[in-house]
């Protein structure tokens, strides 16, 4: 094709060049009658000229005709709502682009309006008089007439009007179908006596058919040589080849376009050969695929959601939807110079060359590459319908914008029809350019965006980030950012703050991967500034056309690097209530259970511990600023599903370019049930966004599940004596005690009990938890269940009071030996349960060595002047002493936890509680030690 000529000529066009090229015709359109629609004055609506339209269309566009033989045609006829004046000057070169038949649509109220509608039709009579066969008019009056066909009345055409009009009172029209048949039988017949008239000519006698830019060329030449006369009779027969073609004879179109090839070969004319060569391919094309239908302009106001059922549907018809080759009818095919499916292609690329030879012939070669592309889609030849596309794009045309616009738009169509989505997107770029380019008069920002929007998806470019896969494999990411900078560009230039903050948005958080550091920080800078315009929203865009432009979010800025659930503190976790198992007898136990273990794996996800109703519950996270400033994040909340959960806000401010740091987002569930954790809400750089967890890079899990259980009360716990400094590890420990006694003496430890939820407390259970034996256990610790259950149920912000009795339960027999005075036997309660050493920080009432010196030396100086009172035992006493000089700086530690376990509510009713545990730590000090003992005679 054009890439076999020689040289592509760049100089401008003249003035008879066909300026206003036809893009939508098919090879069917050469045997159709050209009609032209137009709606005349300002009274008629737009809607009712569409109805109307589609009316006719629907019933004028194929009918048949019987002809004076008896034989039945079939005649097809094409109706335009534009048609360029200079367009018909091609008329003799191609008679299917003659403008042959005129309708108007006018509406009127007065005389006057009536007037000004019949000036209006003869006035378009008169631009097309050159090639217009015949004209018609539909009138609409207010009067109602008893003849549909004439004026009311009152009214009168002027009497200049030689049109033939007929007239109707509303939109109903119930003979327009009729009216209008009866106008393209009347066409044809003028075309038939046209073409009978040319048929009868002599050979000899024939003019020279013309092309409009050859007009100049011949001027002065001897039009009788022999040469001239073979390229009359040439032109003449191709030119009787489309009057049969127009006039349903395609078999003698066949026959006349065979013939006027073989002349105009033989002198060269390779312009008006091309015609003949297209011709037979039109010819062939209306025999063998008689119902190819024109390519309906796609729909490009519907929503470009990808995953969208339109979107789908308009995907599946450009790859999926091909026609399969269709089959030809062997008859046909042994009609006498029809071409073979396989020929058709080849002589529209004859065809096509031979117009490439032409400067001025440019439109023509466009058209026909337009043309056979359609031919090849309907033999589901796809690379040959793409190569003529790319011949195409090469024609060098001077055009005005909206023919560039119209050009690149119908290549994209095409180029989308067979499958070839890139190249498709690729030019609705070009014709979204024209509309704002320099040589635009009035330049439409809206009209480049909304091509421009079209084009995305032809890139592999989903507005909808669900679409768009992390890694960033889909596509090419290099063109896909461009694009949206180029949509953020005409947002902005057409006024639209939300749409550029939406796509600043979007490709922040799509994108983010493959932009650069310097990138990244202008891209943030420029939706900092949009933003301040228009804040961003997590919501969808519906845009006046009809678009939907998905939500997008700040899911990478700042960026999560942790996220977890955080357990209720130890003694606010529920704990099941244990219920005693009655004896049911002998049981079947199966130790493999594939359901449970399908449901363990299936729910990685859900938190193995509850959370309760009405109580604050948090979540650890981390975040790191990536960016090279401050970054303030504002109204932080969770993001939740199911149970009824408020998410109390937070806000952070994040160092330029810093680590990890730590955040916290609390809440309260206000419902028992399942909770769906699935990310949070962010409001920074002027964008309110929620990011889910599914859609970030290196989370564990897409949501985190955790169960709600029913609202359980809380308590706070008191004592009387002091708090123990430090302790050994417990379960659930809210607070301490310590005291100081020694062996014998007791203390009493009063616990209050508030209750600081709103549950009331129905239920207390205490227990003490050591490693004692039960024995000694219950002589330590005592306390009154009685008096405690007496006080229930604990109200809210009420509170109860408990006596715990403490009691040092020591044995006071010293060992046997001083060798043994560190033996186990020192004491005789079990001292593997018991602690030898005090604790440096329990407050003792032996806490210093001269507090424990001066206690010891006052036991052993009342020992001895007991002693001494009994002269007749002095020896005896003297003989104990040493024994008695035993280091009683010995002590031992007790330690305990008192359990309180508590419930109420409806917490109660399903079974489940609290335990808190207060640390008890009693120090136990040698008071006397009985290290021997004699027994005295009685005297008598």
């Amino acid at each position: 094709m054009r890439s076999a000529i020689s040289v592509i000529l760049s100089s401008p066009v003249p003035d008879n060049k066909m300026s206003h090229p036809d893009y939508e015709q098919t090879a069917h359109d050469h045997a159709a009658l050209l009609l032209l629609l137009r709606p005349i004055g300002t009274q008629i609506k737009q809607k009712t000229v569409s109805r109307l339209f589609e009316r006719i269309i629907k019933a004028g566009s194929r009918f048949t005709v019987r002809d004076s033989s008896g034989n039945t045609r079939e005649i097809l006829a094409r109706f335009v709502k534009e048609h360029p004046v200079e367009n018909n000057d091609w008329g003799e070169f191609q008679t299917h682009r003659r403008l042959l038949g005129l309708i108007t649509f006018g509406k009127y109220d007065t005389q006057t309006e009536l007037n000004e509608l019949c000036r209006l039709h003869e006035t378009l009579k008169v631009k097309y008089s050159a090639t217009l066969y015949d004209s018609r008019a539909i009138l609409f009056g207010p009067l109602e007439s008893s003849n549909p066909r004439d004026p009311p009345e009152s009214f009168s055409t002027p009497s200049n009007f030689k049109t033939q009009a007929v007239f109707y009172t509303d939109e109903s029209c119930s003979d327009l179908e009729t009216y209008i048949v009866e106008c393209l039988h009347s066409l044809f017949w003028i075309l038939e006596s046209k073409r009978l008239e040319r048929s009868r000519e002599k050979v000899d006698r024939v003019s020279l058919l013309l092309a409009p830019f050859e007009k100049k060329d011949f001027i002065g030449l001897d039009l009788e040589s022999r040469n001239n006369r073979k390229r009359c009779v040439g032109r003449m027969t191709k030119h009787l080849g489309d009057l049969c073609l127009q006039a349903g004879l395609p078999a003698e179109a066949l026959y006349h376009y065979n013939s006027a090839a073989n002349v105009l070969q033989a002198v060269n004319d390779w312009l008006w050969l091309g015609a003949a060569y297209e011709g037979l391919c039109a010819a062939s094309v209306l025999v063998l695929y008689p119902n190819m239908c024109r390519n309906l302009p796609l729909q490009r106001n519907s929503s470009l959601q990808e995953g969208s059922p339109g979107k789908q549907r308009r995907g599946s018809q450009a790859v999926a939807a091909l026609p399969s080759p269709p089959t030809i009818d062997v008859v046909k095919t042994n009609m006498p110079h029809i071409l073979l499916p396989e020929e058709i292609s080849k002589k529209y690329r004859e065809a096509i060359v031979h117009y490439s030879k032409y400067q001025y012939a440019g439109i023509i070669e466009t058209e026909a590459s337009f043309k056979a592309t359609r031919i090849s889609i309907e033999q589901n030849c796809t690379l040959q319908a793409a190569s003529y596309l790319n011949n195409v794009i090469f024609i060098n045309l001077t055009l005005s914008e909206q023919e560039k616009i119209d050009r690149f738009t119908t290549l994209s169509d095409l180029y989308t029809s067979f499958g070839f989505v890139r190249k498709a997107a690729f030019c609705l770029r070009l014709a979204a350019t024209r509309h704002v380019s320099q040589n635009n008069p009035s330049p439409d920002w809206q009209q480049c965006y909304n091509l421009m929007l079209q084009a995305t998806s032809g890139f592999k470019l989903s507005l909808d980030p669900i679409d768009m896969p992390a890694d960033g494999h889909r596509g090419w990411p290099v063109i896909q950012i461009h694009v949206i900078n180029e949509l953020v560009a005409a947002a902005n230039r057409m006024g639209n703050p939300a749409l550029a903050t939406r796509h600043l948005t979007f490709l922040l958080q799509t994108m983010y991967n493959h932009l650069t550091p310097a990138e990244r920080k202008e891209t943030t800078l420029q939706l900092q500034t949009v933003s301040q315009q228009c804040e961003g929203a997590p919501v969808p865009l519906v845009l006046d056309s009809g678009t939907v432009i998905p939500p997008a979010n700040l899911i990478n800025i700042p960026k999560t690097k942790y996220f977890s659930l955080k357990n209720l503190q130890p003694h606010l976790q529920p704990q099941k209530i244990e219920r005693v198992k009655e004896d049911h007898g002998p049981f079947l136990f199966t130790p493999i259970n594939f359901g449970s273990l399908e449901r363990k794996t299936m729910s990685k996800s859900k938190m193995d511990y509850l959370w309760v109703e009405g109580d604050i519950c948090e979540v650890s996270m981390q975040f790191v600023n990536p960016l090279p400033f401050e970054l303030h994040v504002s109204n932080m909340r969770l993001l939740t599903n199911g149970v009824v959960f408020e998410s109390i806000p937070e806000s952070i401010t994040l160092p330029a370019e810093s680590g990890p740091i730590a955040v916290t987002l609390a809440g309260r569930p206000k419902e028992i049930g399942e909770l769906e954790i699935l990310g949070f809400s962010t409001h920074t750089l002027g964008v309110k966004s929620n990011c889910r967890l599914r859609h970030m890079e290196g989370m564990i899990h897409p949501q985190y599940t955790i169960e709600v259980i029913p609202a359980l009360p809380r308590l706070d716990v008191a004592t009387s004596l002091p708090q123990t400094a430090s302790f050994s590890s417990g379960e659930n420990i809210v607070t301490s005690a310590s005291i100081s006694l020694y062996g014998g003496e007791s203390a009493e430890c009063t616990i209050t009990i508030t209750n600081v939820g709103q549950v009331p407390i129905e239920m207390i259970e205490l227990s003490v938890q050591s490693t004692l034996d039960t024995v000694t256990e219950g002589k330590i610790f005592k306390w009154s269940d009685e008096n405690l259950m007496t006080q229930l149920p604990l109200q809210p912000r009420t509170s109860a009071s408990l006596t715990l009795y403490l009691y040092a339960a020591t044995d006071f027999i010293a060992p046997v030996s001083r060798n043994d005075i560190n033996s186990s036997s020192y004491l005789s309660q079990p001292s593997s349960l018991l602690s030898h050493s005090g604790h440096s920080s329990l407050p003792s009432r032996l806490s210093s060595p001269s507090h424990h010196t001066k206690r010891q030396s006052e036991l052993t100086s009342s020992f001895r002047s007991g002693l001494s009172s009994h002269s007749g035992h002095s020896s005896l006493a003297s003989t104990r002493l040493s024994k008695l000089a035993v280091p009683l700086h010995n002590s031992n530690i007790i330690e305990g936890q008192l359990k309180i376990k508590y419930s109420g509510g409806s917490g109660l009713a399903a079974g489940y509680c609290r335990i808190s545990s207060v640390f008890i730590t009693v120090e136990m000090l040698p008071s006397i030690h009985i290290t021997n003992w004699d027994v005295l005679p009685a005297e008598t």
